[in-house]
């Protein structure tokens, strides 16, 4: 039988219970091949649906696990990073207080021996009585003065003329 026609199942005083195909019709029937094929049919989907649930439930499992795993990770790098930086900051004042511990050491050795004021080279002891960085040399008292302007004597640091001012009020 075709599914394109259409049947009516009539009750016994002549009216119309139900109109459709053969199987729509058969469907409602118990224990018939189209209530059976139309349960099967109603299973498998149930069955299909369930199996997607568990397939999308999976999918989540996995996605989660991949994104906590991704966490870790990063959480992992984080931490290595930050000791990293710890020991390269660590470093970097050790240098620092390197540094300043040479330069301490360079200043106190620049400063003469306490216990040798006196150099043993003749060179060095003349250099130190006549230093020609700070005083001019000596000159004969028989000379004339030298000029100011001359290099003999450092320029005269310009200075502004005073000005006096007063902080009371005018009355």
């Amino acid at each position: 039988m075709s599914d394109t026609q259409i049947f009516k199942l009539l009750n016994p005083t002549g009216e119309v219970i139900m109109t459709g195909s053969m199987n729509a019709i058969m469907e409602r029937l118990p224990d018939t091949h189209a209530r059976n094929d139309a349960l099967e049919s109603m299973l498998r989907t149930a069955i299909d649906a369930v199996e997607a649930e568990e397939r999308a439930n999976v999918a989540r499992a996995a996605a989660t696990q991949i994104l906590s795993d991704g966490i870790t990770r990063l959480s992992a790098r984080m931490d290595s990073f930050e000791k990293a930086r710890a020991i390269s900051q660590k470093r970097a004042e050790a240098e620092a207080q390197r540094r300043g511990r040479q330069r301490v050491a360079a200043m106190l050795d620049a400063l003469p021996d306490p216990d040798q004021p006196y150099s043993l080279d003749l060179k060095e002891r003349v250099a130190d009585q006549h230093p020609t960085d700070i005083l001019p040399p000596p000159r004969d008292p028989e000379e004339p003065a030298p000029d100011p302007g001359s290099l003999d004597y450092p320029p005269l640091p310009q200075v502004a003329p005073p000005t006096a001012i007063s902080l009371n009020s005018a009355e």
